[in-house]
């Protein structure tokens, strides 16, 4: 894109093919190896196991469309308007990200600003602009160093040069000042139970009395610790089977809950009959009361594509009737808040982590801290877990709330509101791990205004395409 051979506006020569093309096939290499693992699934959770190998490629194909229009709007403004990448890139890349991310398909999985997950202080700014405002911040850097490398004329590069040290030192700066300033927020004791039950284990009918021993005997462990938890959490569909049309086995899972003394928050499958005769099934979570009730409950409301449910069947039933082996729940409709010991939080089931507008809409619900359980163990000891924990954390500084995040097969942690992880599990072992998540003190910039800068980013892209469209319509070049 920084190329001084670049047609200036109304040029006529058309852009060369490797300018056409190559951001859609940057974009397709990258995410066919971000995506990699998706190979790992195992054969019998799918209808027909070779699916999965074009499926990537698709999958791949259709997320490079949106590097696509990236490289698009760029090439589009500079030849027709003449703006320079380095200005327009940062806005286009919002752009793209931001439709990339949205409605039924939205996918924000490797997104720019989560390259910077793990490192604190570099991230504080998501407090105001979001993990999409870091992908700005990022794209920014990137284009004046391009534009450094671009210059022939010394001052000029070295005056972008200054410029992209300038835009990480003081963003930075002001993290680790706002991380050594960090409020005292109030703490509640969790407990996390992380089975590590294979998948194939699970799901046998023959041997789901193994698995519920397991998280019988793990909870009972963490309940008797000192100081005893305020909350013992289970990982996604950690029974696996329908626990409330099964009486006794939710009596038992009320037994446990008094010997534990403790609330237990469970993943389950859950069904419901319509007034249709029709049964509905759900991927939720309940809050079972060691008085032997179910204080509330939340259905995933965010469903995986493809793997949870097919998606668009609200328009075109006759899609319901394709079976790739996905689960075909059904997505929940509220914004359910629960509470323990009178402090209020809500459920991120699986990959609902990564979107940071519902997180955001649980706050604004008044949720004080989040609980994230999920199953990733379909993926195997791959980069899968990592990415996707890396991603619950930037929920965190958004909102400035804690999160306990209890996994399977791991990754379980605990995130304070400021994205550093105070204590997390390994892959693949039996663990309990009991620690503190921390209360929301106040709302932060993002938590009230969300992903403003996007929506200025937007609002820029489309005046450029507009200029661009219409301009050379009104002054044609004299030939």
């Amino acid at each position: 894109m920084i190329d001084r051979g670049t047609p200036g506006p109304h040029d006529p020569r058309p852009p060369a093919r490797s300018a056409r093309w190559g951001p859609w096939l940057a974009g397709v290499v990258f995410y066919a190896l971000l995506f990699w693992w998706l190979v790992k699934l195992p054969p019998g959770a799918m209808t027909h196991p070779w699916v999965i190998y074009p499926a990537v490629l698709v999958l791949a194909a259709y997320l490079g469309l949106f590097v696509a229009l990236f490289g698009f709007i760029v090439r589009f403004v500079r030849r027709r308007i003449g703006w320079s990448p380095l200005l327009t890139a940062p806005a286009a890349w919002a752009a793209a990200e931001w439709i990339k991310s949205w409605g039924p398909l939205g996918c924000p999985w490797g997104n720019l600003g989560y390259a910077l997950a793990r490192e604190p202080a570099w991230i504080q700014p998501a407090s105001v602009i979001g993990a999409s405002g870091l992908s700005v911040w990022i794209v920014t850097v990137n284009s004046l160093l391009a534009g450094a490398l671009a210059r022939r004329a010394p001052a000029g590069r070295a005056l972008r040069v200054l410029a992209a040290a300038a835009i990480v030192a003081v963003p930075s700066l002001w993290g680790s000042a706002r991380l050594q300033g960090a409020d005292e927020h109030p703490r509640l004791t969790v407990a996390l139970i992380q089975p590590n039950i294979r998948s194939d284990e699970k799901w046998d009918p023959a041997r789901q009395e193994k698995s519920v021993v397991t998280l019988s005997r793990l909870t009972l462990e963490a309940a008797g610790r000192e100081p005893r938890p305020d909350l013992v959490v289970w990982p996604e569909t950690a029974l696996p089977f329908y626990v409330r049309l099964e009486p006794a086995k939710l009596l038992r899972i009320f037994d446990l809950a008094r010997q534990a003394g403790e609330p237990l928050l469970i993943g389950y499958p859950d069904a419901q009959l319509t007034t249709q005769g029709s049964v509905i099934t759900y991927n939720a979570a309940g809050l079972i009361l060691p008085n032997g009730t179910i204080a509330g409950q939340y259905e995933k409301i965010h469903l995986v594509p493809f793997g949870e449910r097919i998606p668009f069947q609200e328009v075109f039933p006759f899609l319901g009737r394709i079976d790739l082996g996905q689960a075909e729940w059904t997505p929940g409709t509220a914004y359910k808040v629960l509470s323990s010991r009178g402090h209020a939080f809500s459920v991120l089931i699986c990959f609902e982590s990564i979107f940071p507008e519902l997180a955001r809409r649980f706050a604004s619900e008044g949720a004080q801290f989040l609980v994230n359980i999920t199953n990733d163990e379909w993926f195997g000891p791959t980069a899968a877990p990592w990415q996707h924990s890396d991603m619950a954390i930037l929920r965190c500084v958004e909102l400035g709330m804690g999160m306990a995040r209890c996994a399977n097969t791991g990754i379980s942690m605990f995130v304070d509101p400021y994205g550093r992880v105070t204590a997390e599990t390994a892959l693949f072992r039996e663990a309990t791990l009991v620690g503190t998540v921390e209360l929301a003190v106040h709302p932060t910039f993002y938590t009230e205004w969300g992903d403003a800068l996007v929506f200025l980013c937007l609002g820029l892209v489309s005046v450029l395409l507009a200029l661009a469209w219409y301009r050379p319509l009104a002054h044609l070049p004299d030939r």
